[in-house]
Protein backbone atom coordinates (compact mmCIF):
# COMPACT_ATOMS: atom_id res chain seq x y z
CA UNK A 1 0.00 0.00 0.00
CA UNK A 2 1.21 3.13 -0.68
CA UNK A 3 2.36 5.71 1.76
CA UNK A 4 2.44 9.38 1.67
CA UNK A 5 5.50 11.27 2.86
CA UNK A 6 5.94 14.50 3.34
CA UNK A 7 8.52 14.99 -0.05
CA UNK A 8 5.13 13.69 -1.89
CA UNK A 9 3.15 16.27 -0.25
CA UNK A 10 5.47 18.92 -1.42
CA UNK A 11 6.10 17.69 -5.17
CA UNK A 12 2.06 17.46 -5.54
CA UNK A 13 1.60 20.76 -4.11
CA UNK A 14 4.40 22.05 -6.05
CA UNK A 15 3.07 20.27 -9.07
CA UNK A 16 -0.64 21.57 -8.44
CA UNK A 17 0.81 25.47 -8.21
CA UNK A 18 2.76 25.03 -11.31
CA UNK A 19 -0.29 23.72 -13.37
CA UNK A 20 -2.82 25.83 -11.33
CA UNK A 21 -4.70 22.68 -10.99
CA UNK A 22 -5.25 22.45 -7.23
CA UNK A 23 -7.39 19.24 -7.54
CA UNK A 24 -3.48 17.72 -7.91
CA UNK A 25 -2.86 18.45 -4.31
CA UNK A 26 -6.63 18.76 -2.41
CA UNK A 27 -6.73 15.39 -3.04
CA UNK A 28 -4.00 14.42 -0.51
CA UNK A 29 -5.60 15.93 2.71
CA UNK A 30 -7.25 14.74 5.40
CA UNK A 31 -11.05 15.50 6.10
CA UNK A 32 -10.01 17.60 8.91
CA UNK A 33 -6.91 19.02 7.59
CA UNK A 34 -5.49 22.46 8.69
CA UNK A 35 -3.73 24.99 6.93
CA UNK A 36 -2.08 28.37 8.46
CA UNK A 37 -0.64 30.88 6.65
CA UNK A 38 1.16 34.13 7.88
CA UNK A 39 -0.60 35.71 4.91
CA UNK A 40 -4.00 34.75 5.82
CA UNK A 41 -5.90 35.76 9.24
CA UNK A 42 -7.51 32.90 10.86
CA UNK A 43 -6.62 29.01 9.98
CA UNK A 44 -8.36 27.27 7.58
CA UNK A 45 -9.74 23.76 8.77
CA UNK A 46 -11.19 21.08 6.79
CA UNK A 47 -10.29 19.34 3.19
CA UNK A 48 -13.56 21.64 1.70
CA UNK A 49 -12.12 25.03 3.50
CA UNK A 50 -8.76 24.67 2.70
CA UNK A 51 -10.04 23.26 -0.89
CA UNK A 52 -12.49 26.76 -1.94
CA UNK A 53 -9.54 28.71 -0.67
CA UNK A 54 -6.67 27.04 -2.65
CA UNK A 55 -9.08 27.04 -5.67
CA UNK A 56 -9.79 30.88 -5.24
CA UNK A 57 -6.32 31.40 -5.33
CA UNK A 58 -5.50 29.87 -8.24
CA UNK A 59 -8.16 31.01 -10.21
CA UNK A 60 -7.06 34.81 -9.48
CA UNK A 61 -3.33 34.19 -10.37
CA UNK A 62 -4.73 31.81 -13.48
CA UNK A 63 -6.95 35.47 -14.04
CA UNK A 64 -4.05 37.82 -13.51
CA UNK A 65 -1.10 35.75 -14.73
CA UNK A 66 -2.66 35.97 -18.76
CA UNK A 67 -2.14 39.96 -18.51
CA UNK A 68 0.59 40.44 -16.25
CA UNK A 69 3.80 38.58 -15.66
CA UNK A 70 4.46 39.60 -12.19
CA UNK A 71 1.25 37.47 -11.26
CA UNK A 72 2.97 34.34 -12.30
CA UNK A 73 3.21 31.91 -9.52
CA UNK A 74 6.35 29.13 -9.22
CA UNK A 75 6.81 26.31 -7.14
CA UNK A 76 10.10 24.70 -6.34
CA UNK A 77 10.80 21.92 -3.96
CA UNK A 78 13.46 22.46 -1.33
CA UNK A 79 14.40 22.16 2.16
CA UNK A 80 14.69 23.91 4.88
CA UNK A 81 18.34 23.10 5.75
CA UNK A 82 21.25 23.08 3.37
CA UNK A 83 21.96 19.84 1.98
CA UNK A 84 20.32 16.48 2.93
CA UNK A 85 19.41 17.88 6.40
CA UNK A 86 16.05 19.40 6.96
CA UNK A 87 12.75 18.60 5.99
CA UNK A 88 11.09 18.78 2.56
CA UNK A 89 9.47 22.14 2.04
CA UNK A 90 8.22 23.89 -1.14
CA UNK A 91 9.47 27.53 -2.20
CA UNK A 92 6.48 29.96 -3.72
CA UNK A 93 8.06 32.47 -6.25
CA UNK A 94 5.53 35.45 -7.39
CA UNK A 95 6.17 37.62 -10.24
CA UNK A 96 10.02 37.71 -12.67
CA UNK A 97 12.23 38.03 -9.93
CA UNK A 98 13.43 34.45 -8.26
CA UNK A 99 12.72 35.61 -5.04
CA UNK A 100 10.92 32.74 -2.81
CA UNK A 101 7.81 34.96 -1.72
CA UNK A 102 6.50 31.83 1.04
CA UNK A 103 8.24 28.37 2.51
CA UNK A 104 5.61 25.51 2.47
CA UNK A 105 6.18 22.69 5.44
CA UNK A 106 3.53 20.03 5.25
CA UNK A 107 3.08 17.45 8.27
CA UNK A 108 1.76 13.79 7.03
CA UNK A 109 0.09 11.57 9.10
CA UNK A 110 -1.72 8.09 8.12
CA UNK A 111 -1.09 9.04 4.49
CA UNK A 112 -2.96 12.24 4.60
CA UNK A 113 -1.63 15.86 4.74
CA UNK A 114 -2.87 16.92 8.29
CA UNK A 115 -1.24 20.22 8.34
CA UNK A 116 0.71 22.71 6.17
CA UNK A 117 2.30 26.14 7.19
CA UNK A 118 2.94 28.73 5.01
CA UNK A 119 5.73 31.26 6.42
CA UNK A 120 7.32 34.56 5.17
CA UNK A 121 11.11 33.95 4.58
CA UNK A 122 12.02 36.91 5.89
CA UNK A 123 10.37 36.28 9.41
CA UNK A 124 11.78 32.53 8.69
CA UNK A 125 15.26 33.91 8.48
CA UNK A 126 15.08 36.54 11.27
CA UNK A 127 18.33 37.73 12.44
CA UNK A 128 19.41 37.29 16.03
CA UNK A 129 20.81 40.37 17.92
CA UNK A 130 21.49 38.44 21.16
CA UNK A 131 20.00 40.98 23.25
CA UNK A 132 18.40 39.26 26.41
CA UNK A 133 16.14 41.82 27.99
CA UNK A 134 15.71 40.21 32.27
Amino acid sequence: MYELTEEDAVFAFAKAWNRLDSEVFLMHLAPDARYASQWVFEELVGASEIGDYLRGKMRTVRAHGVNDPRSRVRVEIGRTAPGGDGRPCAFMIQGEANEVQAVVVFDVREGKVSRYDLCIPQIHNATRTGVLPE
